[in-house]
């Protein structure tokens, strides 16, 4: 069917948005917080304890190096399967919940090992 005929007998085309699920929507948005607060964490603790180290006149060169490569693999990792082909066909939601679950473990609990064993 020509297109300017679809037009003229029932309107313009419009794609119908996707039914938003609210219960995922925030467990995706509390995984991300959580992700986030603990990253930043761990970032001030770091760049607190180089600052020191530098003060004291210590080197702190190792420290930074090791957690920029710690940092630097994981963000390699998560762009992977954030580029996935089946992680791409997901729904917004669905792919932000999923990345916000693999995503959140490993930095809260070193950010919870840190807090308890720093103080």
């Amino acid at each position: 069917m020509n297109s300017r005929t679809y037009d003229a007998l029932y309107g313009p085309t419009r794609i119908a948005p996707a039914p938003r699920r609210p219960g995922v929507v925030f467990l995706s948005a509390v995984l991300w917080l959580l992700t986030s607060l603990s990253v930043s964490w761990l970032c001030a603790l770091v760049g607190i304890a180089a600052l020191w180290g530098a003060a004291a006149g210590e080197p702190v060169g190792g420290l930074l190096l090791g957690c920029s490569v710690v940092l630097c693999g994981g963000v390699g990792v998560f762009v992977a399967i954030c580029r996935a082909p089946a992680v791409r066909r997901m729904s917004g939601d669905v792919r932000s919940l999923l990345l916000g679950a693999l995503a959140c473990p490993v930095p809260l609990v070193l950010a919870s090992a840190a807090w308890f064993s720093v103080g």
